[in-house]
């Protein structure tokens, strides 16, 4: 056996090395990670015409059918009777992924639920997604940063993180919405997020001084009305209310409200 000269055994060693350990995959980057979850997202919706999402938050179930259009060459949901992309959901925020994906950054990996996802830092400032979200009488909100935790196995957006700013009777202050995405189901083909969680930071903010204190008045009352009646009344009562007076309680003392969406049923195609 011919045993190889010190110094050309030193110059083998690294080929040696690179043959026994293939290359690992590349990193992807934060572009191609949304343009990723967007195509998947763009697949599994190929065939879907509407559907129906009925849903239960905080006691009450509503039902909204959403339509499929094309927007700025993009397929986005609306809710059916309303144009343009304005109220379409999470399909609104994925048409934005282009746009978004070019002033995308990558800051790690991190969990959500237990599931691996990578973190991206999206700067929305100046995009058309900046433009105003309707509130109701708590004013408009004006997102400016967003953080997206993508799931790195299944693409799926798992949680936002959104800052920016709300406005309400001529007054501007910042606001912080976080969006926890779980328990996803197929459903002829798209998957939809069943539980979806909303911590807003800062909603209060939006209120008047005249609405904060109608509000707490209302509170008040409604507190007096509970110890006046007998107990199964009193418990019949709050399960209705499904932990609102609680949250309204937390609003107007924080500034933080917390409100869950159930899904209870999602038809397609009908």
């Amino acid at each position: 056996m011919k045993i190889l000269p010190t110094s050309a055994a030193r110059r083998l060693l690294p080929l040696a090395v690179v043959l026994a350990f293939p290359p690992a995959a590349a990193a992807q980057s934060a572009k191609e990670i949304l343009m990723t979850s967007l195509e998947e997202y763009e697949r599994r919706m190929e065939g879907i015409e509407n559907y129906t999402i009925v849903q239960e938050t905080m006691g009450f179930e509503t039902s909204i059918t959403f339509e499929r259009t094309e927007v700025e060459g993009r397929t986005v949901f609306v809710p059916k009777g309303q144009e343009g992309a304005g109220s379409g959901g999470m399909s609104n925020f994925y048409r934005m992924y282009p746009k978004i994906a070019e002033r995308a950054e990558l800051e790690g990996r991190a969990l959500v639920d237990g599931e691996q996802c990578h973190v991206v830092v999206v700067d929305l400032s100046g995009l058309d997604f900046d433009q105003e979200m309707a509130m109701g009488d708590r004013g408009d909100f004006f997102p400016k940063k967003g953080k997206l935790y993508v799931d790195t196995d299944d693409h799926l957006i798992r949680k936002m993180e959104m800052q920016g700013e709300i406005t309400a009777d001529g007054k501007t202050r910042p606001m912080t919405a976080v969006t926890v995405l779980s328990d996803y189901r197929e459903v002829e083909g798209m998957l939809h997020p069943f539980q979806l969680h909303i911590t807003a930071t800062g909603l209060a903010a939006g209120m008047s001084e005249e609405d904060a204190e109608e509000a707490r008045k209302g509170l008040e009352e409604m507190e007096r009305n509970l110890e006046g009646m007998d107990a199964s009344q009193r418990a019949m009562v709050e399960r209705m209310m499904g932990g609102q007076m609680e949250k309204l309680r937390k609003m107007l003392e924080s500034g933080q409200f917390e409100i869950t969406s159930i899904t209870k049923e999602v038809r397609v195609n009908q």
